[in-house]
């Protein structure tokens, strides 16, 4: 396998293609990078390494989660199926099963697109798994759905109303879960580049003002069912530097008792979307300190990586990417890193 190492601190970004995005005065002095990538071969369930044969299993925006005895990662639709499901011992050598976790979508979801994005799963305190996903309303723009099940596997029952809409922001998509060991919280993108703007994810000639895409947050009860309080914008996007887009967030709690933030930025289609991060020191505060952990353009034979989420015991995490340059529409491959962090850092 082969390594990819993106040193961030002020000492070593001169050596490494990475480097930090902005500058602000920061308490921190994050080391970001990643180890042991691993593309994953699902014809026969084992893992090649980096620059391995091209597998061609379709498996975006996967999730991640310890339970009932073995590691699951859930994607987009793909395979045929409304929520897709792969296992894993380890969580590097994946097997594709042929459960459908979420067979039957909510009421709410419009009969004529019943594509499921970008689903994670979580445990609650009652041993109830609690899925979110993302759906087109009917007659609308995209909500996030919930759904429970006494399996990881499922079949997921959904419930018959969806849990978030923005339809003035431009729908909500990219739900994520997160127990900090005392409150819960859900994470989420207002799609706003859907309203168009000058953001480049989109059909025809961009134009206009670049549109807020914010992530937010908000407590939940402890069923991870139940919305409490209100939301908070806790990160955007930066205009053309990112071309308008911020998405996909995951959150860990780093040793210190600092938040370090996941996301994914730039257009998902294109070559220049990449994982990014941020930190604060409370969980539903303003993210920054900024930096980039995998793009295309670190050469690493990984194009367009995205979809990153990181397990709840913070030792491994899982992404997206293609295999060549210039295939917006192409097969996105599960990926899976191991991940260590302390108190200042985060090496994979």
């Amino acid at each position: 396998m082969k390594s990819l190492f993106l040193a961030l601190t002020a000492s070593l970004a001169a050596g490494f293609p990475a480097g930090r995005i902005t500058t602000p005065e920061t308490r921190y002095a994050p080391l970001v990078g990643l180890s042991n990538i691993t593309r994953t071969n699902f014809d026969n369930v084992k893992s090649r390494s980096f620059n391995g044969p091209f597998i061609g299993v379709d498996f975006p925006d996967p999730s991640l989660i310890w339970g009932d005895g073995s590691w699951k990662a859930y994607a987009t639709s793909s395979n045929g199926k409304n929520v897709p499901v792969a296992t894993s011992s380890d969580a590097v050598s994946w097997t594709l099963i042929g459960n459908d976790a979420l067979p039957t979508l909510g009421a709410w979801v419009d009969s004529g697109d019943q594509a499921v994005w970008a689903p994670d799963v979580q445990k609650n305190e009652n041993g109830v798994y609690v899925m979110y996903y993302t759906a087109r309303q009917s007659g609308g723009s995209h909500c996030i759905g919930v759904a429970t099940s006494r399996s990881d596997l499922g079949p997921f029952n959904p419930a018959s109303t969806p849990l978030l809409c923005d339809a003035a922001g431009g729908g909500v998509i990219d739900a994520s879960g997160y127990d900090d060991g005392t409150d819960r919280w859900i994470i989420w993108k207002v799609d706003g580049n859907s309203l168009g703007g000058a953001t480049t994810c989109q059909s025809g000639t961009p134009s206009g003002s670049y549109r807020s895409t914010p992530i937010k947050i908000q407590r939940m009860a402890r069923d991870a069912t139940t919305l409490l309080d209100g939301p908070k914008t806790i990160l955007d996007n930066q205009g053309a530097s990112d071309d308008g887009v911020v998405e996909a967030p995951a959150l860990y709690k780093i040793p210190n008792g600092d938040f370090i933030l996941f996301y994914s930025t730039h257009c998902y289609s294109s070559d220049d979307y990449g994982i990014e991060y941020a930190f604060s020191s409370t969980i539903d505060g303003s993210y920054g300190n900024r930096g980039s952990l995998i793009r295309t353009v670190d050469n690493k034979g990984v194009y367009g990586p995205g979809g990153m989420d990181i397990d709840p015991n913070g030792s491994s995490v899982v992404f997206h990417g293609r295999l060549a340059a210039g295939q917006g529409s192409g097969t996105r491959e599960l990926y899976s890193a191991a991940i260590t962090i302390n108190g200042h850092s985060v090496s994979y």
